[in-house]
């Protein structure tokens, strides 16, 4: 993401006061420790990525779970606040029982939350053809207009936009989280159904 420069990191003082609304978005990587999640916010036109999660190993969604609960305190931001979240469509293997890891996700916070229902319900972002260049696209075009800033406590994300160059390796995980959710806030659109983005 040639665009992102220097000026794109921010500090805990220069973090917005009003936000519009909170997102959260994953990459559920397919080996121990490449599970990403990003929390976002939107704020006056622009997206704000103020904390990570990053999986150091297998960890179950229960134990996930509580890690991105502890992310959004440090914001003071609650679960029931969060008013869009977008998780990559992995399945959960022999464990999810044929669930998604993102409903195994949804059933964890809804644990945490003390309720049968999620907080908040994870969309599956769209992936057709041309999506991950098309969301370079924008993520570039988002950093050189300043709409797009990141928090200095972002390193592997920071890292990843620095050097990623379209490869399908683990530079991608971080880069594909944060762009599922900004790509809600950037580009106007709303999701379906499906959780596919429709702009309007």
């Amino acid at each position: 993401i040639p665009g992102f420069t220097e000026g794109c990191v921010f500090g805990d003082d220069e973090a917005p006061q009003n936000v519009d609304s909170v997102g959260l978005g994953w990459d559920h990587g397919e080996r121990p420790g490449s599970s990403v999640c990003y929390l976002v916010v939107h704020s006056n036109g622009r997206v704000w990525v103020l904390a990570e999660y990053a999986s150091k190993e297998r960890n179950t969604p229960k134990a996930e779970a509580i890690e991105i609960q502890k992310m959004l305190k440090v914001w003071g931001i609650g679960l029931n606040r969060i008013d869009e979240a977008r998780g990559d469509s992995n399945s959960a293997g022999r464990l999810g029982l044929g669930l998604s890891v993102n409903e195994t996700l949804e059933r964890a916070f809804a644990d945490l939350a003390g309720s049968s229902r999620p907080p908040f319900p994870i969309r599956v972002p769209y992936k057709g053809r041309g999506s991950v260049k098309a969301r370079a696209r924008m993520l570039n075009a988002a950093a050189i207009d300043g709409r797009f800033r990141v928090h200095e406590s972002c390193t592997r994300l920071i890292h990843s936009l620095r050097h990623w160059r379209g490869e399908n390796n683990d530079l991608k995980h971080p880069y594909d989280a944060v762009a599922y959710i900004a790509d809600v806030y950037l580009t106007g659109g709303t999701a379906d159904d499906t959780g596919r983005l429709i702009v309007v």
